[in-house]
């Protein structure tokens, strides 16, 4: 069909557009696409989100480049543009020189070697820098007066006391949660202070508590006047219940006369058998004190046939504020197991008992245990019953009467004992080392008792406060100028204490063999601040260290004036009639007992004492330490930190050990004058005449002196040759140094008795020791530790065996003496 062009002038043209809603209806039949309701997906949503994190990063970007990039360009393109004409310069100059490859190695030497000065000379230590220490040593010796003169400014007095009141918070019987809460204490500073060998040592031990049951326990005059009070301070919790450690209980109520025997000695008993003929089932009162150990007495009674024994407890007096109180109703908790035959834990005397699959003694198959029952009673009551006894038998010399064995005369009393026993309970020793940095395997040994039977405030807390102390700062010295000793430091803080020794002695009896190779000296901590008097005791070996650390320690004036000289060693000579003669008797139930008797460590204890306190009573607190101002301004105790760091030191940082041999000749020769002069007097005990011989022993002591000198005399040599005249020690040298160390570990453990069969399982000791019968503190009467097997023979007036014992003794010291030069 021809194109026919639209005629725009006719009507024919619509004038609306078309509508468009019959195309619905023309295609919405059956030959159509079906149309399914599908919702779109939002894209436009998150379109516009990543549109504007783009629009972000460029952001960002650009504002990076512009004011960090772009500056930063124009400060180094000028640097790298001086370095490159530097470079360029150092080439052509060191081509002008000679050959570049050598001259370049030539400068790079110089460059390093002037950094290794700059480093050795301007480190943080150089201030306690020494000499090199051989090509097998670590590298150098440290000045050990620079080391410890800044201690006194390290001393933290406010945190001592803190400490002490902390511990004196809460009683702290050995394996009660409050021992438990100390110990991880202990453990907690230790590790904060930067220790890093540490181990919580649980141990298995016997321990007894004490219940609280008037009916189940008591003591009472038998026509029912008078019950004595088995508390303190009227309180019933079981840290102020009436007790001894290690006490046996009665199966049943006891009723028996009772006598009283003063301080319950040997000679105080055989007073009252001379008098009644007997003195079978009858109950014993004594006095604590006097010039045994309470657990002799009970072993003397017991031997009698009594059937109880009761201490009676001394009366003590405090002054506060310029007034004087008299206390009358304490009671202190003392051990009754028998210390002097075997330390530790009395069901295994002898072997330890830290692995607890071990042999446990029935308890009346011990030697160490006690075979009657005991309890102490305060002084109010102990007088009460002894007024019954008034006008009775013998009068001894306190004024009061032994009371008697005739039946028309008798004055009966009642008792009943009732504690529980835990034959395996749980104790915990606390160990930390700093370890040496040379003869690591060497070290030496500071411990301090933690368990008490109330809150122990001096008893045992001042010696633990500064245990602390003095792991802090050993320990900043360490931080400080990155020292570390030259031999190993041991930190150790000892449970059981007043339970026969038990943390200490189950320790050694574990490590025995170690001990004697490794142990080289013990610092004891116990009781350390208890008064004004500076007391000393220490093995002869270091008599000279312990005098010369005290002139360099100043004794200022304070308000509860210690001081009366410029030093403490000055103080310490005027204290004692201007002598400074060091005492050897370490003869206490401390935890040194074991450390000399079963393992021969050369051991000292410094302390300030003087002061009388009812030691094991919850009387001995911090409210009373506080009144009595027995230090209160902790001045004592900051001495006593500053003299111990130092002497710590330089038992550890020496390079070699600091034993003083010609001291301990010396000290020998004292000694047995001294046994000659004890043995005369027995003889006149006994009303005999006898002639011991000392040729043997005397000729054995000249020949320690001579090869004491012999010694010194290489030590002056070595001392003159490296610390003088050499920058180095030679390497051989230093082995023979370190020879000359082990063979006086050796030379201890030469008088250790190898006799299975000994008597006293705890005492090997043949040179240095405790007598079984020598006092409980020590005196100046004589010197009691010392040839203890001799002295015991004495004081069984076996003079045969005596001069036995003194043979022996020479030819042990013959055989050390020769042992010890061979190196």
């Amino acid at each position: 069909m021809p194109y026919q062009p639209i005629n725009r002038a006719g009507t024919d043209i619509p004038i609306d557009p078309p509508q468009y809603d019959d195309l619905d209806v023309r295609y919405s039949g059956n030959d159509g696409m079906e149309q399914f309701e599908i919702e779109d997906i939002p894209y436009m949503n998150d379109e516009g989100f990543f549109k504007r994190a783009s629009f972000m990063t460029k952001k960002i970007a650009h504002d990076f480049n512009n004011n960090v990039m772009y500056p930063m360009r124009r400060m180094i393109d000028p640097i790298a543009e001086g370095y490159s004409y530097l470079r360029t310069y150092y080439e052509k100059t060191i081509q002008k020189i000679g050959n570049p490859l050598v001259v370049k190695r030539l400068f790079y030497v110089f460059f390093i070697t002037v950094i290794v000065f700059a480093v050795t000379k301007y480190d943080n230590d150089e201030a306690v820098n020494g000499l090199s220490g051989g090509g097998f040593s670590s590298g150098k010796f440290y000045d050990i007066d620079k080391l410890s003169a800044n201690v006194v400014s390290l001393v933290d007095k406010k945190l001592m006391k803190e400490n002490l009141e902390y511990f004196s918070s809460m009683p702290h019987t050995a394996g009660t949660k409050g021992d438990l809460t100390l110990a991880r204490y202990v453990y907690d500073c230790m590790k904060n202070n930067g220790v890093r060998v540490l181990n919580f040592d649980e141990l298995q031990s016997f321990i007894n508590y004490p219940k609280y049951d008037r009916d189940k326990t008591y003591l009472s005059l038998s026509d029912g006047s008078h019950q004595a009070e088995l508390f303190e301070s009227h309180r019933t919790e079981m840290e102020y219940l009436s007790y001894n450690p290690n006490s046996l209980n009665t199966n049943e109520e006891l009723e028996s006369h009772f006598l009283y025997a003063n301080f319950g000695t040997e000679e105080d008993i055989k007073r009252l058998v001379d008098k009644f003929g007997s003195i079978k089932d009858s109950i014993i009162f004594v006095k604590y004190g006097g010039s045994i150990p309470e657990a002799n007495k009970v072993r003397i009674a017991q031997s009698y046939d009594v059937k109880a024994m009761v201490f009676i407890t001394p009366k003590y007096e405090s002054k506060s504020n310029d007034d004087t109180f008299s206390y009358e109703n304490v009671i202190e908790k003392h051990n009754v197991g028998l210390t002097r035959n075997s330390p530790g834990d009395v069901l295994t005397p002898g072997w330890s008992s830290e692995d607890g699959y071990v042999t446990r003694l029935p308890w009346f198959k011990s030697e160490s245990s006690p075979k009657i029952p005991t309890v102490p009673i305060s002084w109010e009551d102990g007088i009460t019953f002894l007024k019954k006894l008034e006008g009775k038998g013998y009068k001894y010399e306190d004024g009061f009467h032994s009371g008697s064995s005739q039946e028309q005369e008798k004055v009966k009393a009642k008792l009943r004992i009732t504690n529980e026993h835990r034959p395996a309970q749980h104790i915990w020793n606390v160990i930390g080392s700093i370890l040496g940095r040379e003869e690591n395997e060497k070290g030496i040994i500071i411990g301090a008792s933690r368990d008490s039977n109330c809150f122990g405030t001096l008893s045992t807390n001042t010696g633990t406060v500064i245990l602390l102390e003095v792991i802090r700062i050993l320990t900043y010295l360490q931080r400080r100028y990155n020292w570390s000793a030259l031999r190993t430091i041991h930190f150790v803080s000892f449970d059981a204490t007043e339970y026969n020794l038990g943390g200490s002695t189950e320790w050694i009896e574990s490590r025995k063999e170690r001990l004697k190779k490794q142990g080289y000296a013990y610092i004891d901590l116990s009781d350390a601040i208890s008064g004004d008097l500076l007391s000393i005791k220490s093995h002869p070996f270091f008599h000279k260290i312990i005098k010369e650390g005290l002139k360099k320690i100043k004794a200022e004036e304070t308000n509860n004036d210690i001081s009366t000289g410029n030093n403490l060693y000055d103080m310490f000579k005027k204290q004692n009639s201007n002598k400074d003669t060091i005492s050897n008797n370490m003869i206490e139930q401390k935890n040194y007992i074991p450390f000399i008797n079963m393992v021969n460590i050369p051991t000292m204890e410094i302390k300030f004492t003087g002061s009388k306190y009812p030691k094991n009573s919850c009387f001995d607190n911090f409210e009373n330490f506080e009144n009595r101002k027995i230090d209160s301004d902790m001045h004592k105790h900051q001495k006593l930190v500053e003299s111990l760091v130092r002497i710590i030191l330089t038992l550890s940082e020496s390079p070699i050990i600091p034993y003083g041999f010609t001291d301990m000749a010396d000290s020998l020769n004292v000694y047995m004058k001294d046994l000659s002069a004890y043995a005369d007097k027995k003889a006149k005990e006994k009303g005999q005449t006898i002639n011991l011989k000392y040729d043997q022993l005397s000729s054995s002591i000249n020949k320690l002196k001579s090869v004491g000198q012999t010694f010194s005399e290489w030590c002056e040599g070595w001392e003159r040759f490296v610390m003088k005249d050499a920058d180095v020690e030679p390497s051989l040298l230093a082995m023979n140094r370190w020879r000359w160390n082990d063979n006086m570990l050796e030379f201890n453990s030469k008088f250790l008795s190898q006799d299975i069969l000994m008597k006293r399982q705890g005492y090997v000791n043949l040179l240095f020791g405790v007598p079984f019968s020598a006092p409980d503190i020590s005196n100046d009467e004589h010197e009691w530790n010392s040839f203890p097997k001799v002295r015991d023979a004495l004081d069984a007036f076996n003079f045969d065996k005596a001069q036995e014992e003194i043979d022996k003794v020479a030819s042990y010291i013959n055989l050390a003496s020769d042992d010890f030069l061979n190196i």
